[in-house]
């Protein structure tokens, strides 16, 4: 039987981003299964799509800011349309100590007035606050983003399969020697066959532990968690290249323009079993409209046209976990990226590909970022 040097588990934006680091890397003896027909129909394409590099955790801001400039400088070849439109972003805070908490990490933007951020949304509610303007951040193409990826590791020699089901790891003791999979079709799933494999990454989002949960792997915990985003009708007095808004502190909300209205989200985060994460809780879309009506009072009539959910996953010590694992030799990660998969992808995939490679002669360690 065939024996490939890595499968990766998940079709998403790690799974996608870790295929194409490995192909830039050199290493082209890569499968990607994807269970659905086509990449990224869960979280990776259920996100608000906004390019924010200021995060309170310093190595993941790292990771953020060298994905920014990927972004804005992609490989030829990556994709024929930009992949950020800068139209700006806004990080605000209630002035007091919940601005003061923020100043190591917003120190790479400009501090404005709260007046210039009211020039640019005018029916923005007044407040006491601070602001800092990132002018080279906005809102990601996540669609050219995720083709990107996949694009540039097939023509490397990567193969991708669609409509598979990976139904468990192939394990020998300590060791990972592939995985069990099973074609899916309309009608009907195929009986289970195995795959081998010298190294398995697995980069499936909110379903990240679910074929760890049998075998002994050094993993933590991973949790969904359900976020809801609602875009509104048609209003004219929103500018369509006005700047993202995101509001920080315990009352967060942010909110950018979407298709002549606005893209709202009231930064919900219910832990959810992941396929539950994508079902919309009507009582959750009353909250967003009742902070659009707080934040937003001259949009007063403001209409939802469309609203969604998706899922971040977090491991239970709140940050990413990528490369080897610690107990099952093969094996490695690509998950937990808690909604900064899009913004952190071209990095998080060159870590997972460099831990994989280092790993190969010399047993790594995960990281927890």
């Amino acid at each position: 039987m065939e024996k490939r040097q890595v499968i990766i588990v998940g079709g998403g934006i790690a799974g996608a981003a870790t295929a194409w680091a490995l192909a830039e890397a050199g290493m082209t003896d890569v499968l990607l299964l994807e269970k659905a027909e086509q990449p990224g129909v869960h979280a990776t394409g259920r996100n608000a799509a906004i390019l924010r590099t200021a995060i309170p955790n310093a190595t993941l801001q790292a990771l953020a800011l060298e994905s920014a400039a990927f972004y804005r400088s992609p490989p030829a070849g990556f994709s024929p349309q930009a992949l950020v439109d800068r139209v700006g972003l806004f990080l605000t805070a209630p002035a007091g100590e919940e601005a003061q908490n923020l100043l190591p990490w917003v120190n790479h933007g400009e501090e404005v007035d709260w007046q210039e951020v009211q020039a640019h949304h005018p029916y923005l509610q007044h407040q006491t606050a601070r602001a800092w303007h990132f002018a080279d951040e906005g809102v990601l193409d996540v669609h050219a983003i995720l083709h990107g990826f996949l694009h540039l590791a097939q023509a490397a020699g990567v193969e991708i399969r669609y409509r598979t089901l990976v139904t468990d790891l192939a394990v020998d003791g300590t060791q990972i020697l592939g995985v069990k999979v099973a074609e899916i079709t309309p009608l009907t799933t195929s009986a289970t066959t195995t795959l081998l494999a010298e190294s398995v990454v697995l980069a499936e989002g909110g379903w990240a532990g679910r074929l760890a949960r049998q075998h002994r792997t050094s993993a933590p915990a991973f949790q969904a968690r359900r976020r809801h985003l609602m875009v509104s009708a048609v209003d004219h007095a929103i500018h369509p290249g006005a700047p993202v808004v995101w509001n920080l502190g315990p009352d967060e909300f942010y909110f950018r323009p979407e298709s002549g209205g606005l893209l709202l989200s009231a930064c919900d985060h219910v832990a959810v079993p992941a396929e539950e994460g994508e079902i919309l809780d009507r009582d959750v879309l009353s909250y967003v409209a009742e902070k659009a009506l707080r934040w937003l009072p001259g949009l007063e009539n403001l209409a939802a046209a469309h609203a969604w959910a998706g899922m971040r996953t977090f491991p239970e010590h709140e940050g990413f976990h990528i490369g080897p694992d610690a107990n099952l030799n093969g094996l490695h990660w690509a998950a937990g990226l808690g909604g900064h998969g899009i913004t952190c992808a071209p990095a998080v995939g060159r870590l997972a590909a460099r831990l994989l490679l280092g790993s190969r002669s010399n047993r790594g360690q995960s990281v927890e970022i």
